[in-house]
């Protein structure tokens, strides 16, 4: 007896085994031939999909996929859309229900997985329309009808992926790290058009260790971590690093023009608040806040490399309106960061530097787009530093959006400290050093516009001893140093007279930044102050 009982349990294990096998090959059969129908039918922006078989396993209740590729349709134009190719050997879908597909023609699966796929993306020169048309592939569209009711997806799972961006045929980035999340997809049908609408809740992405080609064989660029992620409208970059090649010497030698060298590091850069799919239905991009956190940079120049007289810098306004797509920020921040400037004078063989410690920047309210209003289009940037790690620092900087772009003002002040720091600076521009004396407060307000600025400047500092230089900065001019420091106003204000208020000015060089005009400006005042002018005294401020 129990040996019939057992071979008729064999029997019935063997029998049920073949029927779920048949009905496995028969679902494969069915599901195959629909899925490449649909696939055919709904190209993703002009991309085929193939793949090369299909199972079905009833026991795991999975499909399996093998050499699944993503590939431009022959009647995309490459040289003018974006397009991208996509290969994996192996793609499974997890909690798969044959009983709903073949009886009530709903697909519900668990997980869309694809393990270790490769991916390339290639990108013309964009247009505006050309981005969201590439990016629309994230944007709820519709579907074309199927031999189904719904479709439910519980996540597309990407897992240790491959990516390449190329321009055209350049590679402009790549990582050996790539991971993919999106959730809760479904497809719903939209009304009596017999349409579906695809719908998904977040969506993350997350690329690791990112190589950035910048297209120049000067710098090493790469990214720690890129994180998208949709549900916090947020985008993250963490460890950005702009590494020279070459030494700051070694680096002026490879220039055919003179240009800067920097070395930067940035920790962390936060973008908040991203109105994406409003931005890929048309409107303006939105952006509730930026933020720039922990900068580190080295930025160096050789004034002795040959200048490129027919290049003229943009200002910062001209750069943002020059943005070729409608951008709105809220709040833009750079916080707990560090910048060092430093010149190599033409003639000199020391760099002055410049530092700022604890540099934090603000500005609010940027658009590149024309509003109908009574209030002016403006860039209004407020900074505030230590230089040269005593001084406070304090600059309102003032930049138009819509008229003559090159009319600006600035405001600003300098808090207590000693002016011998200021020497790495001062000393390779005017030939002048500090021996001595402090700075008790600076004051300035000017503006300028295409050719020159003027404003007014209160210097107050006392006990100054200045110091005239020949080309050799290790030898001083005694005599006239001497003579200098005898008419030079050695505290100001002067004991038992007025404080000496000093017009400013200068004359722009076009061929040079807004930095190099703003501190150009600032200069003319401490000189014209420090030296026995009466020429630009004015007993107000203007």
């Amino acid at each position: 007896m129990k040996k019939k009982i057992f071979w008729a349990l064999i029997l019935l294990v063997l029998i049920s085994g073949t029927i779920l096998f048949l009905t496995g090959r028969y679902a494969g059969r069915v599901i195959e031939p629909f899925v490449r129908s649909f696939l055919d039918e709904n190209k993703p922006l002009n991309h085929r999909v193939d793949f090369g078989r299909l199972k079905v396993n009833l026991i795991t209740r999975i499909i399996s996929i093998k050499d699944l590729s993503v590939y431009p349709d022959s009647t995309l134009v490459k040289s003018e859309n974006v397009w991208w190719e996509f290969n994996v050997s192996s793609v499974k879908l997890t909690d798969f229900s044959i009983r709903d597909f073949l009886f009530n023609k709903k697909l519900s699966i668990g997980d869309f997985l694809f393990l270790n796929p490769k991916v390339e993306i290639h990108i013309p020169i964009l247009q505006q329309d050309k981005v969201r048309e590439a990016s629309a592939v994230i944007s709820p569209q519709k579907i074309k009808p199927a031999a189904f009711k719904s479709l439910s997806l519980q996540g597309i799972v990407i897992s240790k992926g491959t990516l390449k961006v190329f321009r055209d045929t350049v590679l402009l980035a790549s990582s050996q790290d790539i991971g993919f999340l999106a959730q809760q997809i479904t497809l719903e049908k939209t009304g009596d058009d017999k349409q579906f609408v695809l719908k998904y809740g977040d969506v993350r992405l997350n690329i690791s260790d990112i190589n950035l080609n910048p297209q120049s064989s000067l710098y090493d660029v790469k990214l720690e971590k890129f994180a998208l992620n949709r549900q916090d409208s947020t985008i993250i970059l963490e460890g950005l690093r702009f590494t020279p090649l070459y030494d700051k010497t070694e680096f002026s030698k490879k220039l055919t023009r003179q240009d800067d060298c920097f070395d930067l590091k940035i920790n962390r850069i936060n973008i908040d608040g991203i109105g994406l799919e409003r931005w890929l239905a048309g409107q303006p991009l939105e952006i509730s806040k930026a933020l720039i956190d922990s900068l580190d940079a080295d930025v160096y120049r050789d004034r002795n490399v040959a200048m490129d007289l027919s290049r003229f810098p943009p200002f910062y306004n001209e750069l943002f309106l020059k943005i070729n797509f409608p951008l709105l920020i809220d709040t833009l921040l750079v916080t707990n960061s560090n910048i060092r400037y430093g010149e190599l004078v033409e003639g000199d063989v020391k760099a002055g530097e410049i530092m700022l410690n604890d540099f934090n920047l603000s500005t609010f309210g940027l658009s590149n787009q024309s509003a109908d209003s009574t209030m002016a289009e403006e860039m209004r940037i407020f900074l505030n530093a230590q230089v040269m790690g005593e001084g406070n620092l304090k600059v309102e900087l003032v930049l138009p959006l819509e008229g003559n772009l090159h009319e600006f003002t600035c405001t600003g002040s300098v808090g207590a400290m000693k002016l011998s720091p200021l020497n790495d600076m001062m000393e390779p521009s005017m030939n002048m050093t500090f021996k001595d004396g402090r700075l008790n407060r600076m004051t300035f307000d000017f503006s300028g516009n295409d050719n020159n600025s003027k404003g007014w400047m209160e210097f107050l500092y006392k006990d100054l001893d200045v110091a005239l230089l020949k080309k050799d900065p290790d030898k001083e001019r005694g005599f006239i140093s001497a003579l200098v420091n005898t008419v030079a106003l050695s505290d100001n204000p002067a004991p038992g007279k007025d404080l000496k208020i000093v017009e400013i000015g200068y004359e722009r060089d076009k061929n040079k930044g807004i930095i190099n005009y703003l501190w150009k400006t600032i200069q003319s005042g401490m000189t014209r102050t420090i030296l026995p002018q009466k020429k630009y005294q004015i007993n107000r401020k203007k």
